[in-house]
């Protein structure tokens, strides 16, 4: 994610995503910031590193919720690297111990936007089990980013923030009948599946076929759980949904726990061809894997 020349561009690459840690860094120039920091210390200065980012350059860490997996090595990063954290009073509340370690702090709150030179993050609230978690809208010079990782179910508010992004990332983490049948006790399943637990792929598939935006270019699958889902059936299931509105040509990215996606270039995405003929639903039918179970 070095400087270019010519027209300011973004770029979006999810460092790691899944139950055990989400990282995502967005960057438009030299204005970087980091949307949560809950893989190891070592795995985000990796995936750094691999784009050519040290830690001191970015302009901050905001983070969505204060669950481990979201929060994991933010205070190590922001006290050893002099980074601002951004998060929610109740997310620093309920933050524990580590919390102390951050060197710097600042508020987010819901509708009220900030700016870190070309990037604009709009937070707004989402339904999740924890301490007023955020998704965001972030605009840049390339277009709007949509982001909403730990989301129970689809409100109004995301529909409408969403609506004009070009990108988005949105959890796809579960799917429904591989939730019934999971070895988690009934009370985490109740959790998972209820409107203050996360997105299921079936979910995600309503939301495209009712509320996708018309400028969308991409979806980032995110938050997969490794116990109750499987990236393949994830991405058929959102394939299915953009061929029955007619949207194969939007992209479709999954975010893995163990290594970052591909970085997107916003810019690359506007050049996307929006006339590709929709591959038929009988196609994609005859091609998915089997579920894991009888």
């Amino acid at each position: 994610m070095n400087r270019r020349e010519g027209p300011v561009s973004a770029e979006l690459t999810v460092l790691g995503s899944g139950s055990l840690g989400n990282a995502t860094l967005v960057a438009s120039g030299d204005d970087r910031v980091l949307i949560d920091a809950g893989l190891s210390y070592r795995a985000i200065r990796q995936g750094l590193e691999r784009l050519g980012v040290a830690p001191n350059a970015l302009r901050a860490i905001v983070i969505t919720h204060a669950h481990v997996d979201h929060v994991r090595s933010a205070a190590r990063l922001s006290a050893r690297h002099g980074i601002t954290v951004y998060a929610t009073s109740a997310a620093r509340e309920s933050w524990g111990p580590s919390a102390a370690k951050v060197s710097g702090w600042a508020r987010l709150r819901p509708g009220r936007s900030v700016d870190f030179g070309a990037l604009r993050f709009l937070p707004f609230a989402v339904t999740h089990d924890a301490d007023e978690t955020l998704g965001f809208r972030i605009d840049t010079p390339a277009g709007a980013i949509g982001f909403a990782t730990d989301v129970g179910c689809v409100t109004a508010e995301l529909v409408e923030r969403f609506r004009q992004c070009l990108l988005l990332v949105m959890e796809s983490n579960h799917a429904v009948q591989l939730l019934r049948v999971s070895p988690y006790a009934p009370r985490v399943r109740a959790r998972i599946g209820g409107d203050d637990g996360h997105l299921s792929n079936e979910a995600l598939g309503a939301f495209v076929g009712e509320h996708l935006g018309p400028a969308v270019r991409c979806i980032v699958l995110a938050h997969l759980s490794r116990t109750n889902n499987v990236p393949e059936i994830a991405e058929l299931s959102c394939r299915e949904a953009l061929a029955r509105i007619g949207r194969s040509e939007v992209r479709v990215v999954v975010a893995s726990q163990d290594h970052p996606t591909p970085t997107i270039d916003l810019t690359a995405l506007i050049q996307t061809p929006t006339a590709v003929p929709p591959l038929p639903v009988a196609r994609l039918a005859a091609h998915q894997a089997p579920l894991p179970f009888v």
